[in-house]
């Protein structure tokens, strides 16, 4: 017998897009380092597992990332980002989905206002 767990006991996702500032060489994997090691220097060990993070995608070229973290957690993984320095330079938020697919509306907006449209 399978034995299936309730849609209601799953935990919930919230997805953060971000943008990096700073115009180093921008890896995926430096960008997920940075990351990590703000959370763990930021929550500890024990709190940065808390918060069922992962980084979902990081885009080269337009310098943006997307982070997936559980409901509990927006505020800390926000916070989190937001103490990520590199070059003196941070990161800007620039939206929190529920669905990957809310994110496209902040993303086109952001690319709009940055292109005067």
């Amino acid at each position: 017998m399978k034995l299936k767990s309730k849609k209601s006991s799953k935990e919930k996702k919230r997805y953060i897009l971000f943008k990096t500032l700073w115009r180093d060489n921008f890896k995926k994997e430096d960008v997920i380092k940075l990351i990590w090691n703000s959370a763990l220097e930021f929550l500890g060990e024990l709190g940065a597992a808390e918060l069922s993070l992962w980084v979902i995608s990081v885009d080269e070229e337009k310098r943006i990332g997307i982070v997936r973290c559980n409901t509990k957690s927006i505020d800390k993984v926000i916070c989190i980002l937001s103490l990520i320095r590199h070059e003196n330079k941070g990161t800007l938020i620039l939206g929190v989905s529920g669905t990957m697919k809310g994110l496209e509306k902040w993303s086109d907006e952001y690319v709009s206002k940055r292109n005067g449209i």
